[in-house]
């Protein structure tokens, strides 16, 4: 990259996307997805294994791991009664920004049935309660083929990536 003679220019990374599109996902491949998005997250930031990291961001990670799976768990339900169907998941991490700004944001999207919640749920119908309690911030909203269900969460304020770092 070229700037102003006696600049120097450098090409800066403001967010990392991972992108994958599963064409029919079923109740026994949640775990493993699960799995694969937090290992992203974890790589992706740089975070190292457990016992070295910031204990506000291995609770981050732990709320992202249910509320991810949660989520899944709501689209192989709600959108496929059948049991499985396509899901495209997108997450976003910021590489930098203000505490407005999410540093990890998720978007799963399904191609199936919008069916709104029953008035009376009995025993179900608490997977966005629990989402909402995990996250920084949900978004449901239908679309013309399916539902998307955006989830973010910002860096835990004055957390390092290791201890006593």
């Amino acid at each position: 990259m070229e700037g102003r003679p006696g600049t120097e220019a450098r090409r800066v990374v403001h967010e990392v996307v991972h992108a994958v599109a599963h064409s029919a996902v079923r109740v026994e491949d949640l775990r493993a997805l699960r799995t694969e998005l937090v290992a992203w997250v974890r790589a992706t930031a740089g975070l190292p294994d457990a016992e070295a990291l910031d204990e506000r961001l291995e609770d981050r990670l732990q709320d992202i791991a249910t509320a991810f799976y949660e989520a899944l768990a709501n689209v192989v339900d709600h959108a496929y009664p059948e049991g499985a169907g396509p899901v495209d998941v997108t997450a976003r991490l910021a590489a930098a920004g203000g505490p407005e700004q999410p540093w990890l944001e998720i978007v799963v999207a399904d191609h199936g049935g919008w069916r709104p919640a029953p008035p009376d749920p009995g025993h179900r119908g608490r997977g966005l309660l629990l989402v909402s309690r995990l996250t920084d911030g949900h978004e449901v909203r239908p679309v013309e083929d399916g539902t998307r269900l955006r989830l973010w969460w910002h860096r835990p304020p004055g957390a390092d990536y290791r201890r006593g770092a």
